[in-house]
Order: C-alpha cells, then structure tokens, then sequence
C-alpha cells in the first residue's frame, strides 16, 4: 500500500504541474502543495483499505470541485492503478474554519488506536517549508 501510495503522490505532482520541484536537486520549478495520506480499513466489515488525501490549496486552473472530480475519477484512474475504478472518489473542500478544521480532525482519528494508527509518515509531507 505504500508503494502505491507513493505512485499516486508522484502522479499527482507531474499532473499538478507537468515538472519537478526545484527543491530536490534535479527537478522542476514550481513547489508542490503540501499533502497528508490517512489510511484505514473499511467500517463496513470488508476489511479493505482506503486512504484519505489532504492537500494544500492547489494551483488556480484545478483548484476547483469540477477540476478535482475530473482529476480523480477521470485522469487518475488511467494512471493509478490502486485506484478503485468501481468504487466512488468522495472530494471535499476544506474551509479554513474551525468547524471544519474539528471536522476533518474528528473524522480521520476516528479509526485511530494504539494499534492502528492512520497517518502515514512516509509518504505525507510533514516538514516545515523553508522560508
């Protein structure tokens, strides 16, 4: 699952921005927004996993609920392959409000336990930028 995740991540920044980060030695000129994976088995009693995606505001031509839905129930399946092509891609613009802050928050801990926990460090981005 992490090496599909990891696909998925690399995918996404050469649509996002068709070339690589100038940060990493070699690589493009744009930054990539910052992004989470959660992963967690189905509530649901099949025991299959999905991942849960936040990322940071994306470039203005697919910062858009139509853009995101096109990218990922249209472009990103022919890309991907862990990517369920039967089951639904649920996308959801996040506020910068409280409430959706606790929102999100609440939902992705809820499946969280000293066994299980779904943030996945390796493949999220979780270092401070430079400045």
């Amino acid at each position: 699952m992490l090496q599909d995740v990891a696909d998925l991540k690399r995918k996404l920044h050469r649509i996002i921005y068709k070339s690589r980060d100038k940060s990493i030695k070699g690589a493009g000129e744009y930054p990539y927004p910052r992004m989470l994976f959660f992963h967690e088995t189905s509530h649901q009693g099949t025991g299959q996993f999905h991942t849960h995606l936040i990322a940071e505001k994306l470039p203005v031509r697919l910062n858009t609920q139509v853009e995101m839905e096109v990218l990922f129930h249209k472009r990103l399946p022919h890309k991907v392959k862990a990517l369920s092509k039967w089951k639904s891609i649920d996308i959801q613009r996040i506020n910068q409000q409280d409430d959706d802050y606790k929102r999100i928050s609440s939902y992705l801990g809820k499946q969280t336990s000293l066994e299980l926990i779904v943030l996945d460090p390796f493949n999220s981005d979780l270092s401070a930028r430079k400045q």
